[in-house]
């Protein structure tokens, strides 16, 4: 369809990822999650350091984890996580929102759906090696799978790297959130 980027072909060799394997998660595994939002939440506060005092480890935790155990209680959901054998050291979160619901609405034409990629991290000493790459790949293969193409996701503007990812997959800038804390 005009207008629509394909996703990069998926990257397959294992130089490229190592031994990791990409599967399906549920709810069952939000405790293998905490690591791995903990250092999304790291590399926030090391993009964007100006934006300091950040919420602590376990505060950051326990709000996301809420928003997930939500999130994976709607149809539509997916949970990919990219696992070692030895442990999960990366993970995509996307769900599907009806884009009348959404703040797409009253701007852009789209699909009767929008699917977010809600999060996506990978443990440091993985990051750089394709695994972020293929997670978000198969997160957008399969909500096209479900009929899903029109596509948003966030990211912190001092997350260059992220951003540089994003963009790969045919993402641009859409819409950007101002913040005015106390004390900054």
């Amino acid at each position: 369809m005009p207008g629509r980027m394909a996703a990069p072909a998926l990257c397959d060799d294992a130089w490229m990822t190592g031994h990791v394997e990409l599967r399906p998660g549920s709810a069952a595994d939000l405790p293998a999650l905490e690591p791995l939002w903990v250092s999304v939440h790291h590399q926030h506060v090391a993009s964007m350091p100006e934006l300091a005092p950040y919420v602590d480890d376990q505060q950051t935790w326990a709000g996301r984890s809420r928003l997930y155990r939500e999130l994976l209680g709607k149809p539509g959901t997916i949970l990919l996580l990219a696992d070692t054998g030895d442990g999960v050291v990366g993970y995509g979160l996307a769900h599907v929102v009806a884009a009348a619901d959404s703040w797409t609405a009253d701007t852009w034409q789209t699909g009767t759906l929008i699917g977010e990629i809600e999060s996506l991290g990978v443990l440091p000493a993985y990051r750089g090696q394709g695994v972020g790459s293929r997670l978000l790949g198969e997160l957008i293969r399969q909500l096209a799978a479900a009929g899903v193409h029109d596509l948003v996701l966030g990211v912190l503007p001092g997350n260059t790297a992220a951003i540089r990812l994003y963009q790969r997959y045919g993402f641009r800038p859409t819409w950007s959130y101002l913040s005015r804390f106390a004390g900054r």
